[in-house]
């Protein structure tokens, strides 16, 4: 295979991304093939596409795609070649597998899961269970998964033991043993990231809220808190509330009523001053899916990000859509937004991420071979195995999925709706209905020509919030549904697409701009002369941006005016530089209509939606707790907020000090700047960045 250097990587990656910087480094970091030696065998994304679409390719041909009981589109559109799945990769433009798919498909050198996300089973409560968790967290992770585990099995603190110490030092305890493994294990290339969560019932949930207080502990891991229908109408009706272990029995070993404030109160106080715990509305995340429903496909806890619920010993990968691309005539008078290319698109998408599990299946057996192959003696190699097999297992049975999106605010944008308008929301509700209607007509004809998922059950799924939303508002596709089930269990969700929103050069999944102008740092493994150092110890780079869609909008509006005045000097836009964007930013934009959009996407997702709240640094409790109130009450399965000033950020202001301006023309200092134009006092020259 080729070889290249890096200044010829660099070079190329540069101009395939139009001379921006941060995303030729990111996609060269992360994503880029290299050998054994890391040497790059790929010379910029165009390369790392074709190698995703032979794979996907070889996929869709070990199926059968015809049939008269398929959807219209589905009759016509038949099995995906090479070079539609090219296409569809290409410039980032429609379909983006997420990052352990681009890093690892189709990689000869590296021996990793494509799975992004993936949930441990029930801890057992014992020192030996704790151990063999740890255990499989460090597999997963050396291999490049998003870990998930929820810590409510493990009996609480002073409960009587039978060991030396007669009595247990609480569930809580082993959340640092956790959090450190996957540190560990996320150095020279591997991927740590990790979700703890506990059941609000559980007598150590005080505990847990408190637990990262402290921003130098539990540095390895997000945490979460599993709330429940009961546990809100307490904190509602100011009742108390059951504390027990184990959690779910009638008959508990542990048992004592508090204050339900008293752990809201707690809970909000943690949020308001480090971000964390993140609160997961666990009754919802159970009867709005289509999947944990089932009692062999019940949640467990959620992946680090917590878009994806699901049971224990399961695995989901990811795939978004960039939504900007199916935008014409953007920033215009003219523009909209095809909803038929959309609809295409995801019916498309929906047939690669079923083509993924099977990959993934690969992926899993090769990595199988391997520990059969490795020395270490049966006993040693035993916990990595069993746990592979158990996704291996799971993973073929539900052939779950997680189609979601990014670039939105920047789609609204385009379509000249303020993010949070009612105008935007509109278009939110016929983007995700489009999106739902193509995800699952492919999903009926994939059970049609390939196979339902294993236990598919009509009678079971009636049980489901979000069935019963399907039937009620898409009666056509349930009907299908009910008579020829669905390839997968679940479907649909909204992951955050960080790394993917460079790549694409759009905003950041569901998030508005965060915004328009800032510095931006990207995590790096080792310090250098452009690094800064966090409080928890790691290193950063910092890149100046302004943000891509503002670009484009100025460009646009440039154009337009120059065209329509050719013999004229440029004169100043009609409408603020920013135009759209306009108030639009994340510390701009309202908590409760951030939560009205969350919503209306909650509604039509089968799994749940990774967002984050910006606060402004002086939003008191009071506000947070409106807010996490008010989330649960519109029917969101989860919410997490972020005050400014709390912790280290990803994204700051720039600020610094302009340099001293000058006419262009005339080079006098006598000049008017407004907005993103100046006009010379002296010779009367009018002119726009």
């Amino acid at each position: 295979m080729r070889k290249y250097t890096k200044e010829e990587v660099y070079s190329k990656t540069l101009a395939y991304f139009e001379n921006d910087v941060l995303a030729a480094q990111v996609w060269m970091d992360k994503y880029a093939l290299k050998n054994e030696h890391g040497e790059f065998v790929e010379c910029s994304p165009s390369d790392m596409h074709r190698r995703m679409a032979k794979e996907f390719a070889r996929i869709e041909n070990n199926y059968q795609n015809t049939s008269s009981e398929l959807s219209e589109y589905g009759q016509k559109t038949g099995a995906l070649s090479e070079e539609r799945i090219y296409a569809l990769f290409d410039q980032f433009k429609y379909v983006i597998p997420q990052g352990s798919v681009m890093a690892n498909l189709g990689n000869p050198y590296q021996l990793a899961s494509l799975s992004n996300c993936v949930v441990l089973p029930e801890v057992y409560d014992s020192y030996g269970g704790i151990m063999h968790t740890d255990e499989q967290l460090a597999q997963l992770c050396k291999r490049r998964c998003g870990v998930g585990i929820d810590i409510s099995t493990l009996r609480p603190a002073e409960a009587r033991v039978s060991n030396a110490a007669l009595t247990s030092s609480g569930a809580v305890s082993f959340m640092n043993r956790f959090s450190n493994t996957t540190r560990e294990v996320a150095q020279n290339g591997r991927r740590g990231a990790l979700m703890l969560t506990i059941d609000v019932r559980h007598p150590d949930i005080l505990d847990f809220i408190a637990s990262k207080k402290d921003l130098t502990k539990i540095t390895g891991a997000n945490i979460s808190v599993k709330i429940t229908h009961e546990f809100m109408q307490a904190v509602v009706f100011e009742n108390d509330f059951e504390l027990k272990w184990p959690v779910e029995s009638q008959d508990p070993k542990v048992s004592k009523k508090v204050p339900a404030k008293v752990i809201w109160d707690a809970i909000i106080e943690n949020a308001h001053q480090t971000a964390e715990p993140g609160v997961i509305f666990w009754d919802r995340q159970h009867y709005y899916s289509p999947s944990s429903i089932y009692p062999r496909y019940k949640n467990l806890t959620t992946n680090p990000c917590s878009e994806i619920a699901m049971q224990g010993g399961d695995s989901c990968r990811l795939m978004a859509l960039n939504l900007t691309s199916f935008v014409q005539n953007p920033f215009t008078d003219n523009a909209k937004l095809d909803y038929e290319k959309l609809y295409e698109v995801s019916y498309d998408a929906m047939k690669l991420m079923d083509d993924l599990v099977d990959l993934e299946l690969e992926s899993i057996e090769k990595i199988l071979k391997k520990i059969e192959q490795d020395p270490e003696p049966d006993f040693i190699k035993q916990t990595e195995k069993s746990i592979w097999e158990e996704l291996y297992k799971n993973g073929k049975a539900g052939r779950r999925t997680g189609l979601g999106f990014t670039g939105l605010a920047d789609t609204l944008a385009m379509l000249g709706a303020k993010y949070d308008s009612e105008e935007a929301l509109l278009f939110v509700d016929d983007i995700m209905r489009f999106k739902l209607m193509g995800e699952f007509d492919a999903s009926i004809d994939m059970a049609i020509t390939r196979g339902s998922f294993e236990g598919f059950n009509p009678d079971i799924e009636w049980d489901s919030g979000f069935i019963k939303m399907v039937a009620s508002e898409f009666p056509d596709i349930y009907e299908r549904m009910r008579i020829h089930g669905r390839r997968n269990v679940s479907i649909s969700t909204v992951a955050p697409t960080g790394s993917v929103s460079i790549l694409t050069q759009t905003s950041s999944g569901i998030e508005p701009v965060y915004q328009l102008e800032y510095e931006r740092r990207r995590k790096v493994s080792k310090p250098n002369e452009n690094t800064i150092q966090d409080a928890s110890g790691d290193y950063w780079e910092t890149y100046k941006v302004v943000h891509h869609g503002l670009k484009k909008y100025r460009a646009i509006h440039q154009e337009q005016l120059n065209s329509s005045n050719p013999e004229q000097p440029t004169p100043c836009p009609p409408e603020p530089a920013e135009g759209p964007y306009k108030n639009s930013t994340a510390p701009e934009i309202s908590p409760e209509r951030r939560i009205e959009l969350q919503s209306i996407i909650q509604k039509y997702t089968t799994h749940s939606i990774s967002s984050t709240i910006n606060l402004a640094a002086e939003t008191t409790k009071a506000t947070i707790s409106d807010i996490y109130i008010n989330a649960w009450k519109k029917g969101l399965k989860g919410i997490t907020v972020y005050r400014d000033g709390s912790r280290d950020g990803v994204l700051s202001n720039i600020e610094e000090p302009k340099e001293e301006e000058h006419c262009a023309n005339c080079n006098s200092k006598n000049i008017i700047r407004q907005e993103s134009c100046i006009k010379c006092q002296d010779c009367g020259t009018t002119y726009c960045d």
